[in-house]
């Protein structure tokens, strides 16, 4: 019996060194595995509003920041920007960096020619622009005038917030 116990303790020890090195080794694994923890903000608008109370169409095209910058163009109705068979834009002065806020308006074939129209934004309760756009001519459908308007440097206002275009 004396053999049988000795051996019997051996197992009992090895057992023991064994569970010992499994529970450094997940110790090792923890403690080495580095944990990243990254918050993300989200800002959301509550309502916006086209209206074109017209035969024109609109795309809102969203918010972003100016990468060049470049001056006025249809911001008099005495020099609107016209609709023409390849896109153009109309803009209000836009500062690189800053924020621009961004409309396709596209014609169609029913919009009366030579008609003017002023494309008005309203971020909150602060109003950019107008713009002016005209029909052509002979207006087709699909032509488009990207207008733009610089909105400042500041951020987006906090959420929630509103904003609205109008073509008229």
């Amino acid at each position: 019996m004396g053999k049988a116990v000795r051996h019997i303790r051996l197992i009992k020890s090895a057992g023991w060194l064994v569970a010992a090195k499994v529970c450094l080794a997940v110790l090792a694994l923890v403690f080495a595995a580095s944990i990243t923890i990254t918050s993300n903000t989200y800002q959301a608008q509550v309502g916006s509003a086209v209206n074109v109370t017209n035969v024109l169409r609109a795309t809102d095209k969203g918010f972003s920041i100016a990468t060049s910058g470049s001056n006025g163009n249809g911001t008099s109705c005495s020099a609107p920007v016209i609709f023409s068979s390849s896109p153009v834009v109309a803009n209000t002065n836009i500062t690189a960096g800053d924020f621009v806020y961004d409309i396709q308006v596209n014609s169609t074939s029913s919009a009366q020619p030579n008609k003017t129209f002023t494309v008005n934004f309203v971020l909150d309760s602060t109003q950019y622009g107008p713009l002016c756009i005209q029909t052509p001519s002979s207006p087709i459908n699909g032509q488009m005038i990207d207008c733009k308007f610089d909105i400042g440097t500041n951020s987006l206002p906090f959420s929630p917030y509103s904003f609205s275009v109008r073509i008229q």
